[in-house]
């Protein structure tokens, strides 16, 4: 081969790999113009997405817990017989240190599988709620009692405010009539 030859060989293969450069610098270019808009739905969709496994997630929790918590309840006092089968019947055969240590963590165990949790007591908040009533019920009675007029301060009708009586009660005086400024009923009257 002459050395022309080799020299166009040469620059015919610098050439078409210049031009394999420029075909993927623009396969690139193409392809990042289009990752914007990709992504740009992506969101929504990711969003969409995350909310149906979270919705999916809900439902398996929801169909699972009442079948887990029928579970717990027929396992715990089967779990407790075998803690107190080991105590009483196996442990006379095995070791009396280890036979408690088994029967205990068995009955423990059991305690926790049961699914039925303890009733916390109500009647601390009953007797709460009836203080809470009684004393709304007796501030409502103060209030009450202090807006009715006293009835002691009437006085009988031919009793004169001052505290005397009238000319038919026998001291022979006659009784004033009482005036504006005057206690009326025990209230004084302003005008």
């Amino acid at each position: 081969m002459s050395l022309m030859t080799r020299k166009n060989t040469g620059a015919g293969a610098k050439q078409r790999a210049l031009d394999t450069a420029s075909q993927a610098k623009q396969a690139a270019v193409d392809t990042a113009s289009q990752v914007v808009p990709m992504a740009k739905n992506a969101v929504p969709v990711a969003k969409n997405v995350g909310l149906a496994a979270k919705q999916s997630a809900e439902d398996a929790v929801a169909w699972a817990t009442p079948r887990v918590m029928e579970a717990r309840s027929w396992a715990a006092p089967h779990v407790e017989q075998a803690g107190v089968a080991v105590r009483d019947k196996i442990g006379p055969t095995i070791s009396e240190k280890i036979t408690p240590a088994i029967s205990s963590a068995l009955v423990e165990a059991a305690h926790r599988l049961d699914a039925t949790t303890a009733r916390r007591k109500r009647w601390p908040r009953v007797v709460a709620g009836f203080a809470m009533v009684a004393a709304v019920g007796s501030a409502v009675a103060a209030i009450m009692l202090r807006r009715k007029p006293d009835v002691s301060s009437f006085g009988m009708e031919n009793q004169v405010p001052d505290g005397g009586t009238g000319s038919a009660q026998g001291n022979g005086s006659a009784a004033a009539p009482a005036t504006e400024d005057e206690s009326v009923n025990g209230r004084s009257r302003t005008s």
